[in-house]
């Protein structure tokens, strides 16, 4: 790779593309355990809407929000074409899909207990 080649992933829009997965998981991650606080203390969870508690339409309205995200981040790097069409170019498309996915798949596995669950017991 040449240097050239090299300031190219330097960029911030190219790194921010690499960790965007884990970006949307931490978020995902912090509202979820927020919203379940904060719903908890204010009793949200008592609180009924066509059978099912607020509390927990609101927990699975931000779960599914969140892996719609990285659904489509997954399907956006698994589309785009590396920018360079080296080797190393090649690999770095690679990597973040599978960063991209791995993000989605712990996106999914903290939002299953949501499913499962009654929120604050």
């Amino acid at each position: 790779m040449t240097r050239q080649e090299y300031m190219r992933y330097l960029k911030p829009k190219a790194l921010l593309a690499l960790i965007a997965g884990y970006l949307v998981w931490s978020l995902c991650f912090v509202l979820l355990y927020s919203l379940l606080s904060v719903g908890c203390e204010a009793g949200w969870h008592q609180s009924r809407l066509l059978g099912i508690n607020l509390l927990s339409w609101l927990l699975v309205g931000t779960w599914l929000l969140h892996v719609g995200a990285g659904v489509w981040l997954v399907r956006e790097a698994g589309r785009r074409e590396p920018e360079l069409s080296s080797q190393s170019g090649h690999f770095i498309q690679r990597v973040t899909l599978l960063l991209h996915v791995t993000a989605l798949a712990a996106m999914v596995w903290i939002g299953l207990p949501i499913l499962g669950l009654p929120p604050c017991a």
